[in-house]
């Protein structure tokens, strides 16, 4: 009886995919739906076959595992079919399969160096994914990053609500960047680079202490401390002071970096997003906006005077965007913290990085900052138009290592459409893999290494092709920090090496310190230790 019966499930299964395919349940009703049936099964069973409840539980079970097996190879195999519309798009097999493939390399961490090797094997265009491409095609960037918007990726994290970087609709998302486009307006960066500049002089303080001791210090710590305060004076008027405690007293940043792994690996798998709702304990960014409701609550006592930080006025009616909820305005200030603290702390770790591995580009710097500024200087957005190698060495920071997103911030095709000569079918996730196309030879000559002249005018160093270097993203995603991420990094360099004199830790081996990083959504890397002198005035 069993050998029939099992058959028999398995075409049921088979069957049933396209069914399934159509009508696309959500995961808790699917599984409700295999629930329902595995009791009825099993209670037909025993009163109309008058089996015993023991070997009725046991043919249940076994029919169902058939069932669901003949449901996934059917699945499977019109993923591997010429029927499927990906179909002519190249990629690994187990890429075309299943999405966990993807969330193991995101484990791993070797997310943002895979994608490099299969671009390089099948070209431009590559399915990472069931219904997912790669496009390492600089061309194609602004026709993708124009006219497509967010992925479901954006809905995996457990929240209590939307914030403007997780929105996946296009009308709404529009609605509320009217009151960031003013919170970032030209009034308020200049109230946030004298929170820049107070911060940045709190750090020179704390390095010059340390300095005296003529101790290696772990500098990509301390610059995530000053950018993490620096974000938490913009957003809403202070509240983390880790620079004062020489930690993160809260754990905020272990919260953040669990975060981004658990949303980089669920995020493959959008469904989960269903499951995850239904579990008692909250995940980390609920945890952790319940602490900003706390400051929305704050924000909202001040008077208006006071409400000069991003959360005041995203807040304020005024401002020209929605009314915000609690939670929305609390979800929108922890995605802010979270984004732009790892992105600032990132580039500036990558910029300094490749500053103390050079004493050339060191001296170059040198020259052009005392040139431009005196020591202590305020160091207005005017003045600082004229450090072109500056602006450059950032520019080959954020190329190098690109702060945020390696893989590329993911976007969904709607309904299909064309880009350039290819056709992506609808329900497409797409997304152009920033790391990829910002080292590739093809886009940048010599793309491993960090050569800050690439960007000058003057320079003939070819290939350069600026359309592939998008480190903030593009189009109505773009990041709308970007100005303030640029500014802060500019000043952090320029009144360090005012300051201080800087080499590597004895015993630091910068190639093994760029062999660490691991893409898990944002990056992780060993510590950069350095010796910090300081200068005789």
């Amino acid at each position: 009886m069993y050998g029939p019966v099992s058959a028999s499930f398995a075409l049921l299964g088979v069957c049933l995919h396209p069914i399934l395919k159509r009508w696309e349940p959500n995961i808790v009703r699917f599984l409700g739906l295999v629930f329902l049936a595995t009791i009825a099964t099993c209670f037909y069973l025993v009163y109309g076959e008058r089996c015993d409840w023991l070997g009725a539980m046991g043919l249940t079970l076994r029919a169902m595992g058939s069932c669901l097996s003949g449901l996934c190879c059917s699945i499977v195999a019109y993923r591997l079919s010429p029927l499927h519309p990906l179909a002519g798009y190249p990629g690994p097999i187990l890429a075309k399969i299943s999405k966990w493939w993807m969330a193991y390399w995101i484990a791993k961490g070797e997310r943002h160096l895979l994608l490099q090797r299969l671009h390089a094997q099948y070209g431009p265009w590559l399915r990472i994914g069931p219904n997912e491409i790669s496009v390492n095609d600089p061309a194609a960037l602004r026709p993708i990053y124009g006219t497509m918007f967010r992925a479901p990726f954006y809905q995996t994290a457990r929240k209590e609500a939307d914030a403007l970087v997780t929105t996946v609709d296009r009308v709404e998302h529009a609605r509320r960047r009217i009151a960031w486009d003013k919170a970032f307006s030209t009034e308020s960066l200049r109230g946030f680079r004298d929170m820049a500049q107070l911060r940045t002089n709190q750090l020179l303080d704390i390095l010059l202490a340390k300095s005296k001791h003529v101790l290696p210090i772990d500098l990509s710590h301390w610059l995530s401390l000053w950018s993490m305060d620096n974000m938490g004076d913009m957003s809403f008027s202070g509240g983390f002071e880790t620079l004062a405690a020489g930690k993160d007293m809260e754990g905020w940043m272990e919260m953040f970096s669990l975060a981004h792994v658990f949303v980089g690996i669920v995020g493959q798998t959008p469904w989960m997003h269903d499951i995850i709702m239904l579990l008692p304990q909250p995940g980390p960014i609920v945890t952790f906006q319940k602490f900003i409701a706390q400051k929305v609550l704050s924000t909202r006592a001040t008077s208006v005077e006071a409400k000069r930080n991003i959360l005041g006025i995203i807040q304020d009616e005024s401002s020209g965007g929605p009314l915000l909820t609690s939670q929305e305005a609390a979800a929108d200030a922890a995605l802010m913290i979270t984004a732009g603290t790892s992105t600032v702390s990132e580039g500036a770790t990558t910029l300094f990085r490749h500053i103390i591995g050079n004493e050339k580009i060191q001296t170059r710097l040198r020259a052009e900052i005392s040139a431009t500024f005196d020591t202590g200087d305020y160091c207005d957005p005017v003045r600082l138009t004229r450090l072109p190698y500056l602006d450059a060495c950032v520019q080959e920071a954020l190329r190098i290592v690109p702060p945020g997103a390696p893989a590329g911030a993911p976007r969904f095709s709607g309904n299909g459409g064309q880009i350039l000569d290819q056709y992506i079918p609808g329900g497409t996730t797409v997304a152009c893999p920033t790391y990829t196309l910002q080292r590739d030879p093809q886009n940048f000559a010599r793309p491993d290494e960090f050569i800050p002249e690439r960007w000058l005018p003057e320079s003939d160093i070819k290939p350069h092709v600026p359309e592939a270097f998008h480190p903030f993203s593009y189009g109505p995603g773009v990041c709308v920090g970007k100005p303030v991420a640029l500014y802060n990094m500019k000043l952090l360099t320029i009144r360090m090496l005012q300051k201080f004199q800087f080499s590597f830790a004895s015993g630091f081996d910068p190639q093994k310190f760029d062999a660490s990083y691991k893409d898990r959504s944002t990056w992780e890397h060993d510590p950069l230790m350095v010796q910090v002198e300081e200068l005789a005035s």
